[in-house]
């Protein structure tokens, strides 16, 4: 019946402001924006960080800021999987980076969203990253772009241009004097680039995203935009990297006893061998400045397509939703990137606007996991049976409801984190644990697992994970 209900309202207020500006299509379905920003954490204006994003900030006082969203799997292609499949590494088996979930058993038979959406009568057009990788530029789109999902995919680069004035003639980056090699010796660098912001690929993404949502359409449409930065190599414009002077940055919170509570088979991972260097050499408040600089960049680049959707027919009758893919570590933990479940990596931004809810912010857990279940209901559709996500919609009516279920990560098969209120518990493979009272510790500095002031805790988040396993229902 809510669902019912809230989709009626929406399609009231929605054929009030349209008026007979629209084609009939648009006038009854609403029509839905995903904007994925890559590698984008909490450092965002809206959610208290350092980052100046003004238009994603804008957009969070128009929509529901979900001030306690995590994503399923703190790495690209499973995250990505997840949100569009409506479904855990557990049933789709992508688990990591490396893959592609069409070839795991059932893969093929998977309805992502916007194949669900087509069967709706929807146009799904994507441009960007969406899935793991992009179309690309050449004329046949990349595998890991999943093409069957889409009617139409945009043609191009992402992200931005002149990576090459930072690497030497070996490919490695300049900056730690090739001690490094692989992905972290190639791809982890910093800096301005000479280039104008029109001259990227990001922009030029979001360029055909304004110029699509300035046509007529007849049918209602399922629009995913993805931009590439803050994702590595984290090189915008200069004028991005002015709005951060470097004698002003501010760097992580990392103290140097900070792995001492933790298991000691998880104080280190692969990242560290490009961290130590990085601090080593005096490269850390670049490495900061360089995140912050793409982070507006991104925001920049988003702030193109929301000024269009302003500008078009469609503003009114158009589901907005923003979100990074996971968080991202600047040498807090002795991470960089992502690939933990400390809340730095899995926690994202997440924003939904719907045309006559009221914005506001709330602060239940929340997961990427939720996004598809909660866009078929918005648009009136009955949920498939097949969604594991939660439908998040009676929080966009009512953010302070209660809310029984934790928002569940992993990272590699059978380490999880769950999320729940302020807390955050950590179950390793391995039998470690960690929990963390986010509202007192927000960084994740005391390990409270072996504290018994804490054991009555630490059981009822080991329950949340208990039931999980057991698929069954939280209390």
């Amino acid at each position: 019946m809510l669902r019912h209900h809230l989709y009626v309202r929406l399609l009231t207020v929605c054929l009030g402001f349209c008026g007979t500006t629209l084609f009939l299509g648009s006038q009854s379905k609403l029509n839905v924006l995903l904007i994925m920003v890559d590698d984008l954490n909490n450092y965002v204006g809206c959610l208290r960080g350092p980052a100046k994003t003004p238009h994603i900030d804008r957009l969070a006082s128009e929509g529901m800021l979900f001030t306690n969203a995590h994503c399923v799997v703190p790495a690209c292609n499973p995250s990505r999987v997840a949100l569009l499949t409506g479904q855990r590494p557990e049933a789709t088996g992508q688990y990591t980076n490396a893959g592609n979930f069409r070839e795991q058993p059932g893969g093929m038979d998977r309805v992502t969203l916007p194949q669900f959406l087509t069967g709706k009568g929807y146009d799904a057009v994507a441009a960007g990253k969406i899935f793991h990788h992009p179309h690309g530029t050449e004329e046949e789109p990349r595998t890991l772009s999943d093409p069957i999902s889409w009617d139409f995919q945009w043609r191009g680069d992402v992200g931005t241009p002149g990576a090459e004035l930072f690497r030497d003639d070996n490919g490695l980056a300049k900056w730690h004097g090739g001690i490094v090699t692989g992905y972290f010796g190639t791809d982890i660098f910093w800096g301005p680039i000479p280039h104008a912001v029109e001259e990227t690929g990001d922009w030029q993404i979001t360029e055909f995203c304004a110029e699509y949502l300035n046509r007529n359409h007849e049918k209602p449409f399922f629009l995913a935009c993805g931009i590439y930065r803050p994702h590595s190599p984290q090189i915008v414009p200069k004028e991005f990297f002015d709005m951060y002077p470097i004698d002003q940055i501010e760097l992580p919170v990392a103290p140097e006893d900070d792995m001492e509570d933790i298991p000691e088979a998880h104080r280190e991972n692969f990242t560290a061998k490009i961290v130590k260097p990085m601090k080593a050499l005096g490269e850390w408040c670049n490495a900061v400045q360089g995140y912050l600089a793409s982070a507006s960049f991104a925001d920049y680049c988003v702030g193109n397509i929301l000024t269009a959707l302003k500008e078009s027919r469609y503003y009114d009758n158009t589901i907005v939703i923003l979100a990074g893919d996971h968080g991202w570590h600047i040498g807090d933990k002795e991470r960089i990137e992502k690939f933990t479940l400390w809340n730095q990596s899995t926690q994202v931004p997440l924003i939904i606007r719907v045309p006559g809810l009221e914005a506001g912010n709330c602060d239940r857990a929340v997961s990427l996991l939720d996004v598809y279940p909660t866009v078929v209901d918005l648009l009136g559709f009955e949920l498939p049976e097949y969604l594991e996500g939660v439908n998040i919609g009676p929080w966009l009516n009512d953010p302070s409801a209660p809310k029984k279920e934790p928002a569940i990560s992993l990272y590699r098969e059978g380490n999880y984190s769950v999320k729940a209120d302020e807390w955050n518990y950590i179950a390793y493979d391995d039998g470690g644990e960690e929990l963390y009272n986010l509202a007192d510790d927000p960084h994740e500095l005391r390990n409270l697992a072996a504290d018994m002031a804490y054991a009555k805790q630490k059981a009822h988040m080991l329950q949340y994970f208990v039931n999980y396993k057991t698929n069954k229902a939280f209390e």
